[in-house]
């Protein structure tokens, strides 16, 4: 005769007992445990046990542990000798599985617990087990309280008070300093808004240090009133704030990730984004115009555009600033699934262009509008990094005006599975200014922090990116960051820069690398070498450009319309703006060599 026992788990509460045995006609369950509290580890743990004995048993005979909370089995015992009566051991799935913290014991007591068991036998009748138990706790870690305020100091006065914004959910880091190896426990208790509360582990500490976390130096600029970091040796401690200073300026920049290359008939992801370097928030319209030869697919897209005109796809976003998800590489930005068109060959190139809104208060509207093409080719090394300006020729000739260089490190997992984490470190080269180091836009979830001086790191993780061969158009992403020049360059000067691409735990994927080098002026310098000027401004009837070298000249207003153009062949002209109304406007110039736009002011 084969008999099948049932025993099901249901997670309720009830008192504390001990030395549990529980029997029927058939069946007789006993309870034992184990408990320890581990003082280097302000923990306490529980091993707990079903002993199972079953009478009269045949082989085949089994028992079932069941989970009713979750309707799924947990464990099967089978009787493989025949013996009788049969008895086993079963383990109980207490909870807390993994051990009981001293931050949360309460009324001294460790408290395990699995909740009721129910068994059932097809002789017998219903039989209810529960387990429930405590550990005395004679000689708890002692944890204390440590709470601040993380905030956005917008009038400058190293206070906490109204205009200023808190930080939502701050990370706060700590960092122990002990007279026992014990295993140090922070978990925050609170976190609303600015506010953060963490308890720490006080029995054996001499002293802590409180700071924030390295990419918040990413975000805002040093404030004169900020403590980088608190150093402090009692417990409770109270008021460790952290104000940040935050520029009211109004900086709205405009990108589109992608790859640097496109395969023929290959979809792939392109990710358009507008962004604010302020505190004070901006709100707009952000356009893409695609290629007419590139199909779009709302369907594997993420936040589809509101209006599709033709190739022209256009976005609303509101309230944007520096504050925005707490970083500006997470402002809006969207992921868009593209394919080029069959008619499209190798050697052809894909041109886009992606724009937003001018505000009269933003201070830099060159960075509004970006015009960009992408190759398309049969392969390509999807790990590589580019730089703009690119320079002429393969020195990559730039001139000593051009102080910026805006990098981009595109990345792809080409395994045969997930990515889980991908690391980039990026050393700049030393004629960079590591002080002016600025990002500007990723196509994922990160965190960057520096390994030392002019080493920056990037870490991607839990980015989860799908391997190439399962998902071409996902399996690729991109970080673009930019850094100022180190002033009085000599010509020949170079500047390099290589990025090392880590996907979880293989070795590096050394991407090429970038080369610009300052030019050497020769005896006529052409008016190319020089940074377009407009003046007089505020202007009231006319105003004069030089360093043209030719090409069209654009008048703007601050939507982005286009009120005015003319051509131009020389270096300098003057253009009449009185018929205009006062207020804010944009001059755009185009040459051969060279795109400019700045902001000028009619009275």
């Amino acid at each position: 005769m084969k008999k099948t026992f049932l025993l099901a788990l249901c997670l309720l509460t009830f008192a504390a007992t001990k030395a549990q045995t529980y029997s029927s006609a058939h069946i007789t369950v006993v309870i034992s445990d184990t408990m320890y509290h581990d003082s280097t580890q302000c923990a306490s743990f529980c091993n707990a046990n079903y002993i199972i004995t079953v009478d009269s048993s045949f082989v085949g005979d089994t028992v079932n542990i069941v989970d009713t909370t979750l309707a799924s089995l947990v464990g099967s015992y089978a009787n493989t000798t025949g013996a009788s009566p049969w008895t086993f051991t079963a383990p109980i799935y207490s909870t807390p599985p993994s051990g009981y913290n001293d931050l949360d014991i309460y009324g001294g007591y460790s408290h395990f617990g699995a909740g009721t068991t129910k068994i059932t036998c097809t002789i017998d009748t219903l039989r209810y087990v529960t387990y429930n138990d405590s550990l005395l706790v004679t000689n708890p870690c002692i944890y204390n309280m440590v709470s601040g305020t993380v905030y956005a100091d917008m009038n400058g006065n190293c206070v906490f008070d109204s205009g200023d914004v808190g930080i939502v959910a701050p990370e706060v880091d700590f960092n122990e300093t002990l007279s026992s190896p014990v295993g140090s426990i922070f978990e925050p208790i609170s976190s609303t808004g600015a506010y953060y509360g963490y308890p720490i582990q006080q029995s054996w500490m001499t002293s802590y240090t409180v700071s924030l976390p390295a990419y918040f130096s990413f975000i805002f600029p040093n404030s004169p009133c900020a403590v980088g970091i608190y150093t402090l040796t009692t417990l409770p401690a109270s008021g460790i704030d952290f104000p940040l200073l935050c520029t009211t300026n109004i900086d709205v920049e405009c990108y589109a990730f992608s790859p640097a290359s496109v395969r023929l008939h290959t979809p792939f992801y392109m990710q358009p984004f507008v962004n604010n370097t302020g505190c004070d928030t901006a709100a707009g319209e952000l356009t893409l115009v695609i290629d007419p030869r590139v199909s779009y697919d709302s369907a594997l897209s993420t936040y589809p555009p509101d209006t599709v005109r033709g190739d022209t796809l256009i976005w609303n976003y509101h309230s944007l600033n520096n504050l925005s998800g707490s970083a500006y590489w997470n402002s809006f930005f969207s992921d868009l699934y593209l394919t080029p068109d069959t008619a499209v060959a190798v050697g052809d190139t894909l041109c886009f262009r992606v724009y937003t809104n001018i505000l009269a208060a933003d201070v830099n509207p060159a960075n509004n509008d970006y015009s960009f093409c992408l190759p398309v080719v049969y392969s390509y090394d999807p790990n590589e990094k580019d730089v703009t300006p690119k320079g002429d020729g393969p020195q990559g000739f730039i001139h000593s005006w051009q102080d910026t260089l805006t990098y981009n490190v595109h990345f792809q997992n080409t395994g045969s599975d997930y990515a889980y984490n991908v690391t980039i470190i990026d050393t700049l080269d030393s004629h960079i200014n590591a002080s002016t180091f600025k990002i500007i836009g990723t196509s994922h979830n990160m965190t960057p922090q520096w390994l030392a001086p002019g080493i920056v790191q990037f870490n991607f993780n839990n980015i989860m990116l799908p391997d190439s061969g399962t998902n071409q158009a996902a399996s690729q992403g991109e970080v673009r960051f930019s850094a100022v020049l180190n002033p009085g360059l000599a010509p020949g000067t170079q500047i390099k820069n290589t990025g090392y691409i880590y996907f979880d735990s293989n070795p590096a994927v050394v991407t090429n690398t970038t080369l610009n080098t300052i030019a050497i002026p020769t005896k006529i310098t052409p008016a190319t070498n020089l940074p377009v000027k407009v003046y007089p401004n505020p202007a009231i009837d006319h105003i004069t450009i030089e360093n043209l070298d030719g090409g069209e000249i654009s008048i703007l207003n601050m939507n982005g319309s286009v009120i005015m153009t003319q051509h131009v062949t020389s270096n300098k002209t003057s253009i009449e703006v009185s018929g205009l109304p006062d207020g804010v406007y944009i001059l755009k110039t185009v040459n051969n060599t060279n795109t400019t736009t700045t902001k000028f002011t009619k009275y």
